[in-house]
């Protein structure tokens, strides 16, 4: 009979803290009431001992939630000095829905700001609430966001709903108006 060599006991039995040896585990076996030093974090749903696949950059695959992505852009060609939507920058939203992954990108040549704005009953009520205000201007011409812990329910809203830009020139020249444009994206999840 060949020899059989000792095992180091490297780990240790939770209830008695005897040291024990590994247990040798492959993928797909049951993992649990087994200790190990690998491969132990990742069970599939039926609670079996999986190894986890990486992508081609090596990361962790993820799921994405499903959905309709809608995107709009748009541009107010002669700027403004007050505060007016961006000509064409507008999501119609679609009421008992919901909305995630809200994200903007906004540029001006002149020091402008920009916000995202979500309205309810437009036209009527103008219920308005500003999601996000960005800041552009010298050094910094286009600025972009993402509004990851935003979520727009639909859900007893009334009239017209609708996630729009709206943006105004400003600094030291408000009469030298430049252009502003904006792109506004979201998921409809539900």
């Amino acid at each position: 009979m060949a020899d059989v060599n000792e095992v180091f006991n490297i780990i240790a039995d939770s209830t008695t803290g005897a040291g024990e040896a590994a247990i040798s585990r492959i993928e797909g076996e049951a993992g649990a009431g087994i200790a190990g030093l690998i491969g132990f974090a990742f069970k599939d749903s039926s609670g079996n001992v999986v190894l986890p696949s990486l992508d081609a950059s090596g990361r962790l695959p993820t799921t994405s939630v499903a959905g309709t992505c809608r995107v709009a852009h748009g541009e107010l060609a002669a700027g403004s000095a007050a505060f007016a939507k961006v000509t064409g920058a507008e999501i119609t939203l679609t009421a008992a829905k919901v909305y995630t992954q809200i994200s903007a990108t906004v540029s001006c040549l002149r020091s402008s700001i920009f916000e995202i704005v979500h309205i309810d009953d437009e036209g009527v009520t103008d219920t308005e609430v500003v999601l996000e205000e960005m800041i552009v201007g010298p050094g910094q011409f286009t600025f972009q966001t993402d509004l990851k812990c935003q979520e727009i329910d639909t859900t007893g809203g009334t009239g017209a709903i609708v996630l729009t830009i709206r943006a105004k020139n400003f600094g030291s020249t408000p009469s030298a108006l430049s252009s502003l444009r904006a792109t506004i994206a979201c998921l409809e999840v539900i």
